[in-house]
């Protein structure tokens, strides 16, 4: 483990590390757990999952254990608690089996892969990208669904327009790195440890947009976002 350690670069020690910056999103969830709208609380969830999950992947990685069986399963999860949020932040804007039926075909989706054409000692390049498409088409649709809308007078007050701006900016930049990752890897490594250093600085912004929407009180109490 120490030989590993010490032949680390500043890049890779980044990529890394970067998971512990979901720990901001989680100490201002819960420190302002009771003004959280029911979408907040979910975000919240969502920062627990994923640190839990990167946090033992990292473990795992450190003592030379095989963990990229953790990525199929954090994917899923993931997808599905993200999906969730939309499931609460477009009610009455599109059909409410539309979500529901894509977690189960996402679920059906990944579960296929990994049985026969991904199985755990590979990433899951297919489904992440599929996932990626998934949550920006999402991301979309809400950003179509404020401005048709017009019912939100000061976005940068509202936690959802900050949510949904972090998914389109990272899952964006997680389209392109898991559709070239493998080719540039093969290409030279480098390159591909300063594509993954790149998308470590997305994952940091990401979480660092889900702190300032969790720090935000919605002015509506009832209100989902």
């Amino acid at each position: 483990m120490q030989k590993i350690l010490l032949t680390i670069t500043p890049q890779q020690w980044v990529i890394l590390g970067a998971f512990l910056v979901i720990l901001i999103p989680i100490a201002v969830g819960f420190s302002r757990y009771k003004k959280l709208s029911v979408i907040q609380q979910r975000i919240l969830l969502f920062c627990v999952v994923a640190f839990c999950l990167d946090g033992v992947g990292r473990v795992f990685w450190i003592f030379s254990i095989p963990n990229l069986f953790l990525g199929h399963l954090s994917t899923i999860a993931e997808f599905l608690l993200l999906a969730n949020v939309y499931r609460f932040a477009l009610r009455g804007f599109i059909k409410p089996k539309v979500i529901p039926v894509a977690m189960i075909l996402f679920t059906a989706l990944a579960i296929t892969n990994t049985l026969f054409l991904q199985g755990f000692k590979f990433n899951n390049s297919n489904i992440k990208i599929i996932e990626s498409a998934v949550l920006i088409i999402f991301t979309l649709i809400f950003f179509y669904k404020l401005a048709s809308e017009m019912i939100v007078k000061r976005l940068e007050q509202y936690p959802m327009f900050w949510i949904n701006s972090g998914v389109l900016i990272y899952f964006s930049s997680s389209l392109f790195v898991f559709l070239y990752s493998n080719y540039l890897l093969l290409y030279s490594k480098q390159l591909g440890i300063q594509i993954w250093f790149i998308h470590a600085l997305f994952f940091i912004l990401f979480y660092i947009i889900l702190a300032f929407s969790l720090w935000i009180v919605p002015r509506n109490s009832n209100s989902h976002g």
